[in-house]
């Protein structure tokens, strides 16, 4: 594992627990496992490692959607495996982030205390196929909400930045590979939805390895919440708590 990001490697075995869903985002759902990314194999059987090949890439939306978080059959990229929140390395765990996908939104809930280890918590979005984005600059979204006592990032995710020897669907990065980040500030939280940009070359968390960004093979956005070590003398010890709102996800130019 790494201090910035895990990856969480999700099998044909799989199955939803608590926190986790199938629900539409604003694509079509597929009951098929998928490689999101994380630091674990779940379940009992791994997809084995592919690469991003003209016949399992399909080219972005003209109009960059990824997600509007509406019912089955609305526009966006073919999603598999729906929604998926983690706290790694396990997904669907009991510290895992909860959401809800209610008025074309979703909205990421999350609540745990700190403990003598870094937790790294999240939400992500896997692509059925790998995604072709080349023709963007990165990913905007709306947001908005309140988070105390962590920190937040958001990350594309390409094959490039995929840990290849965790079973990943599709992978081709070495071990302890992790994508570039994008910082959430606490300020662009707040009652108001607002449209944040990240770029696909995050001045933020540079990925791992320390190469290029491959915006031809994008494979999965994410969401991720960041817990702090508690302190030694335990005094003042804050939770991590917040409820952040997304919606409106796509590519911009």
């Amino acid at each position: 594992m790494n201090r910035h990001f895990f990856s969480i490697v999700l099998t044909s075995t799989f199955t939803f627990g608590a926190g986790c869903g199938s629900s539409a985002i604003g694509g079509r759902v597929e009951n098929e496992g998928t490689a999101a990314s994380g630091s674990a194999s779940v379940g009992e059987i791994s997809l084995p490692s592919r690469p991003c090949t003209p016949s399992n890439t399909s080219m972005a939306p003209a109009d960059g959607l990824i997600a509007d978080f509406a019912e089955a059959g609305s526009r966006g990229i073919e999603i598999s495996g729906g929604i998926v929140t983690y706290a790694a390395p396990k997904v669907g765990g009991p510290s895992s982030p909860s959401y809800t996908i209610a008025g074309g939104a979703l909205t990421v809930t999350v609540s745990v205390s700190p403990t003598s280890k870094p937790q790294f918590l999240g939400a992500l979005v896997s692509f059925n196929k790998c995604i072709d984005a080349s023709a963007f600059s990165g990913v905007q979204f709306t947001i908005s909400g309140s988070l105390s006592g962590c920190q937040m990032q958001y990350a594309t995710g390409d094959i490039a930045h995929q840990d290849i020897t965790l079973g990943s669907r599709y992978a081709s990065g070495p071990a302890g590979a992790y994508p570039p980040q994008f910082r959430i500030a606490a300020d662009d939280l707040t009652s108001t939805s607002r449209t944040i940009k990240a770029p696909f070359a995050s001045p933020d968390i540079r990925g791992n390895p320390a190469t290029a960004f491959d915006p031809t093979k994008l494979i999965f956005t994410l969401w991720q919440f960041t817990v702090p070590v508690a302190p030694e003398d335990d005094g003042g010890i804050e939770m991590c708590t917040g409820s952040v709102t997304i919606d409106d996800v796509r590519f911009y130019r």
